[in-house]
């Protein structure tokens, strides 16, 4: 690792595609300046388009690659992905109450793009603790309608959403508008903090859809994070590191884009 360089946790799904989950939370970190050190919550078995199943991995190997993990580098912030499983969502839990004060960004992954759950029921009571141990939350449109328990029909009404959540969460909340199906408003993303929003415009021009850009702009928030900046301006320029990124990737075999060059 490069002197000075911040090093982060991710957690998350390891996705055999490398399009998303820890490879790709890696790959983005690493963009936006930071070391990351993976940790897999589980095996999130799958390609670009197509989800299979989700192979759980046992606490004690959770437990014990988390503490290798938070003993190699001092860790400048977490960012939590896929989970899947009770014994992923305790693991995790675990570890960062151990250590007070790590920030810590949750994407809340709870579906696949195709529609496959990724978060058993089992698990619900310990991610709901691990929601209210984020600093960050950084859920999508799909997401927030399910962390909310309502639908989200206007532009104005993903603003309050947003401000709701963070209240709710005692976080920051970044909604993002990769999928926003309101005209004009594609790619802005509403940052709700303390009672306040920012609006974020795109940053560069959009590609498709890419496999992985919520894993990617999650993890490129917890290095900027790490780095020392607040939340805005992590977000910021997350969303630069990730219009380099899509800028620079090429469809997969699917036929999906990709985020890798």
């Amino acid at each position: 690792m490069e002197k000075g360089k911040p090093a982060i946790l991710v957690f998350g799904g390891l996705d055999p595609s490398g399009g998303a989950g820890i490879l790709m939370d890696s790959r983005a970190a690493c963009a936006a300046g930071a070391h990351a050190c993976a940790v897999p919550s589980c095996f999130a078995i799958q390609t670009t388009r197509k989800y299979a199943r989700t192979a759980p991995i046992p606490r004690a190997v959770l437990d014990d690659s988390l503490a290798a993990a938070g003993s190699s580098f001092r860790l400048g912030a977490a960012k939590v992905g896929m989970v899947g499983t009770r014994a992923a969502a305790e693991a995790i839990l675990s570890f960062v109450a151990a250590r007070r004060g790590l920030p810590l960004v949750v994407d809340p992954v709870l579906r696949s793009s195709s529609g496959f759950p990724l978060l058993a029921e089992s698990a619900l009571p310990a991610y709901r603790r691990l929601i209210r141990a984020a600093s960050v939350l950084t859920p999508n449109l799909m997401e927030a309608e399910k962390l909310l328990g309502r639908s989200i029909s206007s532009f104005p009404d993903a603003v309050d959403a947003a401000k709701e959540l963070s209240g709710a969460a005692d976080a920051a909340v970044v909604l993002k508008g990769g999928h926003f199906p309101w005209k004009g408003r594609l790619g802005i993303d509403i940052v709700a903090e303390g009672g306040y929003v920012t609006l974020i415009p795109p940053s560069g021009s959009r590609r498709g859809d890419p496999h992985g850009t919520g894993c990617a702009l999650a993890s490129a928030i917890a290095a900027r994070i790490a780095a020392g900046d607040a939340v805005v301006p992590a977000v910021a320029a997350a969303k630069s590191v990730l219009a380099r990124l899509v800028a620079g990737g090429f469809p997969s075999a699917e036929g999906r884009p990709t985020l890798f060059p």
